[in-house]
Formats: structure tokens, C-alpha cells, sequence
């Protein structure tokens, strides 16, 4: 299990590497989720998230990424991340984390909308 300071650095490193004008590496984004892997390890509960961002991770490796793919995973990380801060075990601090990281998910997929469009 991954320590309480990783998941710290990683809930900063992954709201900065969202940034607010959309763009993002894809590559960076496959090392921040080897990050979150390494934090949700061993939790129970979280199976669902670590195939969904497995999926993911798979899909940023590519040398094209499908836009409309990564951007329905991350909707569906998003959910299932707020869903997880909703938990009767999980403390105040952490579930408003969660329910942040959630919403940039969600912010950043719709960002990925006009490009992903214009490729069609």
C-alpha cells in the first residue's frame, strides 16, 4: 500500500498536469496513473476504478489515442470516484479530495469534446 504522502503529491500532480487550457501529455498522464494504481493497491472496493484506468493507461500509451475512449473513461473514472468519496469509511478530508479530483475528471473530459469532434 502506497503511503499517505504519495497520494497527497499525486491528488497536486494530477490537478496540475489537467492544467486549465486542456493540454496534456498523454504519457504524463499513463506515470500518473501508474501513481494512483500504486495508491489504490490492496483497497478494497476499487476494482472497478483500477480496470477503468488500466483501460486508460493503455489508451495514452497508444500512439493515438482514441479521443472518444479516453474521454468516456475518464466520465466513467469520474463517477466512479465520486461514488467512492460517498463511503461510510472514508474521512471528511479525503472524500472532498476525491470528490475534487472527480470534478476535474469530469472538467477535463469535456474539454477533450471540441477536438474530438473535429476529428470526426
Amino acid at each position: 500500500m502506497a503511503s499517505h504522502a504519495l497520494a497527497q503529491n499525486l491528488f497536486a500532480d494530477t490537478d496540475a498536469g489537467m492544467g486549465t487550457d486542456g493540454t496534456a501529455a498523454p504519457l504524463d498522464g499513463a506515470k500518473l496513473i501508474d501513481g494512483w494504481l500504486k495508491v489504490i493497491d490492496g483497497h478494497t472496493g476499487t476494482e472497478t476504478v483500477k480496470g477503468r484506468l488500466e483501460e486508460l493507461r493503455g489508451q495514452l500509451r497508444l500512439a493515438n489515442p482514441d479521443p472518444f475512449q479516453v474521454q468516456d473513461l475518464l466520465m466513467d473514472i469520474a463517477d466512479h470516484t465520486s461514488q467512492m468519496s460517498q463511503g461510510r469509511n472514508v474521512p471528511g478530508d479525503l472524500a472532498g479530495q476525491l470528490e475534487n479530483l472527480a470534478t476535474s475528471l469530469r472538467l477535463f473530459a469535456m474539454k477533450m469534446q471540441p477536438d474530438a469532434q473535429q476529428q470526426q
